[in-house]
């Protein structure tokens, strides 16, 4: 297990997943051994503050060997918070809401 406050996908205590199943990726993680607070801001941190740690945390994630699978994780939970796989909270908020327009489209299209 990881040092105490170092990036852990999925959180410490993620009973969703078979802890095998999703720590296996995350051993290989380029994130593994740095700061989570790299890639969770605090709720006191300017709009420039959190732009700068995200723009961070994003240039962790462009290096990562299992970007993918972490964003696959983060996308299927979904994680509402924080810096996985190349997204931040907005871009998988975004995903998510164009995910259920096209549904809706797609629905009323086979109507």
């Amino acid at each position: 297990m990881p040092k105490r406050g170092t990036a852990m996908p999925g959180g410490r205590n993620n009973s969703a997943r078979p802890a095998r199943a999703w720590t296996q990726w995350h051993d290989q993680a380029a994130c593994a051994e740095l700061s989570s607070r790299l890639f969770y801001g605090q709720e006191s941190e300017s709009p420039a503050e959190r732009a700068t740690r995200e723009q961070t945390a994003l240039a962790v994630c462009e290096t990562c060997p299992v970007r993918n699978p972490c964003r696959s994780h983060a996308m299927s939970l979904p994680e509402m918070y924080g810096v996985w796989g190349g997204t931040t909270e907005a871009h998988r908020k975004g995903a998510r809401r164009w995910s259920r327009g096209r549904q809706y489209e797609e629905a009323q299209r086979a109507s």
